[in-house]
């Protein structure tokens, strides 16, 4: 059978479809939604087994048509039973701004999320040791093979399976 577009149209057409499967709406959306996907439904596990989370929406309501930007159940659509009501932007997100200030940047709190980043930062500089220290002695083993291959063949003893063995400890 005769094909109806060349290859290369082909391969373009595919191409375009995988970068269309991968971006998500988060690429796409006019609004920023700073706990999209965070959010899930407190309903869900009772009724679905699974908790969905919550997604930004912007909707239009009125004669003058005014905007309002809220958190909806991302599983709405599909489930026509489900009746949660949306949750507006402006409400969630200075609840939990305000919970997050309380709860973490007050004087108790302070001591113990440093004393937490230094730990951590501690085990990371441990690993990091340890990596170098091991990168060294594998450096030192290959530096000592290559010696190894570069004196035989300094004393006048040339094999091609010596320069391939060094060619392979230098890369």
């Amino acid at each position: 059978m005769p094909a109806l577009i060349s290859k290369e149209v082909f391969q373009q057409v595919q191409e375009k479809m995988d970068n269309n499967k991968r971006q998500s709406g988060a690429y796409k959306a006019k609004e920023v939604y700073l706990l999209s996907g965070l959010i899930v439904c407190g309903k869900c596990p009772k009724k679905i087994g699974t908790p969905y989370s919550m997604m930004g929406n912007i909707k239009f309501s009125g004669r003058n048509k005014l905007k309002y930007v809220t958190y909806r159940f991302g599983n709405r659509d599909r489930t026509k039973e489900w009746n949660n009501p949306e949750i507006r932007r402006e409400y969630i997100e200075s609840y939990i701004i305000s919970q997050l200030q309380e709860k973490t940047f007050n004087e108790e709190a302070i001591p113990l999320l440093a004393k937490q980043l230094n730990d951590y930062h501690n085990s990371k500089q441990s690993n990091v040791k340890g990596e170098r220290e091991r990168l060294a002695k594998s450096l030192e083993d290959i530096e000592r093979q290559i010696t190894n291959i570069v004196n035989p063949i300094a004393s006048g003893t040339f094999n091609i399976a010596l320069s391939s063995k060094i060619w392979e400890l230098e890369q």
